[in-house]
């Protein structure tokens, strides 16, 4: 969802250590479960008041809680986009795990190449059914309270797409790879954000030219660094992109 700076995911990645639990997002201590009940219930509202306090404050309502709830949130209505980034974030960790599970034991693994396309797409595809507001979500990562969150989340996505790829690189592959890729999702969330093109063909065609130049540039260490120099630039654009499609400044 909201892509901070490759260099600072890949950090916050580089703490990481199998195996994830992405669900632990929200702990199950009291008060946790009512937070997600508001949460859940408050994506249906998104499209109508966006990622904010409104939308929180329907779903409290509708559960007939007291207003006071609202407090719990202290990050506002981002924790809506948050909440439903780790959603599709675990959705896809289930899916790539299935996956896995079924594959045969004498079958050939599928190629990296086509495993990291097929992720990316899959977790792009995920949340369709709220990119009339994407863009909103994007520009939250702008406020530097939201962005920490935001980063680990994208951070664990990564590591997980490459730990279900069978990467088992503990050397300067490891920090590359991670780095690449994220600049690779980012660069085609941006994309996907201003494509009109019939069921995002055009976002599908760029993803693939995307995967198929990070494959040709193998483990070439100077090339993969001049890419990651650039792909940082990339991924600031995404927000500044995202902000000026809502006419923020």
């Amino acid at each position: 969802m909201i892509r901070c700076c490759v260099r600072q995911a890949l950090s916050a990645c580089s703490r990481l250590h199998r195996p994830f639990q992405a669900r632990t997002y929200y702990a199950s201590e009291e008060g946790e479960d009512l937070k997600f009940d508001i949460l859940e219930g408050s994506l249906k509202h998104v499209h109508n008041h966006g990622w904010t306090e409104t939308a929180l404050r329907h779903a409290i309502k509708e559960l007939d809680l007291s207003e006071a709830s609202i407090k719990m949130f202290k990050l506002g209505g981002a924790e809506i986009a948050l909440h439903y980034d780790q959603s599709l974030n675990d959705q896809l960790e289930d899916m790539m795990a299935q996956q896995k599970d079924d594959l045969a034991p004498d079958a050939e693994p599928v190629p990296i190449a086509d495993f990291l396309q097929d992720a990316i797409k899959t977790r792009l595809e995920l949340q369709l059914p709220y990119y009339d507001r994407w863009a909103e979500a994007l520009a939250l990562c702008i406020d530097p309270n939201v962005a920490p969150k935001a980063t680990s989340q994208f951070a664990h996505l990564i590591d997980d797409i490459w730990f279900y790829a069978g990467d088992k690189s503990t050397d300067f592959n490891w920090y590359t790879r991670r780095a690449t890729v994220a600049a690779v999702y980012g660069l085609t969330e941006l994309f996907m954000l201003q494509d009109t093109s019939p069921g995002y063909s055009e976002t599908w065609a760029f993803l693939n030219r995307r995967v198929t130049d990070l494959a040709a540039l193998g483990e070439n260490r100077v090339e993969l660094e001049k890419q990651l120099e650039s792909a940082g630039d990339l991924m600031k654009a995404t927000f500044i992109i995202a902000r000026n499609m809502l006419g923020q400044k």
